[in-house]
């Protein structure tokens, strides 16, 4: 088992605090990946419909970027390897866990 540094437990407690005062304001929150700064909506309600119509991560992952921010993304030349790690972000980012499945 490996320790997390104190910086980094620093980072993501000052991560969840950004992503719950975003969601309690409702304002979007960003990070930054592969030198790209992305922006994600903190309210549920403001996630295309299409989201619940697919169990599709990779379908899902576009969808709540959005064309713009995917297409940025996918000129980067992702690789799978990529991609997991751009889920990750985006879930820290939201004030969760990377590494607690959800």
């Amino acid at each position: 088992m490996t320790t997390e540094s104190t910086s980094a437990r620093t980072r993501k407690a000052s991560t969840k605090v950004e992503a719950k005062q975003a969601e309690a304001e409702n304002a979007p929150v960003s990070f930054e990946f592969k030198e790209i700064t992305f922006s994600l909506p903190t309210d549920p309600h403001q996630l295309p419909l299409e989201l619940l119509m697919t169990d599709d991560e990779v379908v899902a992952t576009r969808l709540v970027l959005g064309d713009d921010q995917w297409a940025k993304f996918m000129n980067t030349k992702p690789s799978i390897a990529d991609f997991s790690d751009l889920v990750d972000a985006m879930s820290e980012a939201r004030g969760r866990d990377a590494d607690a499945g959800n």
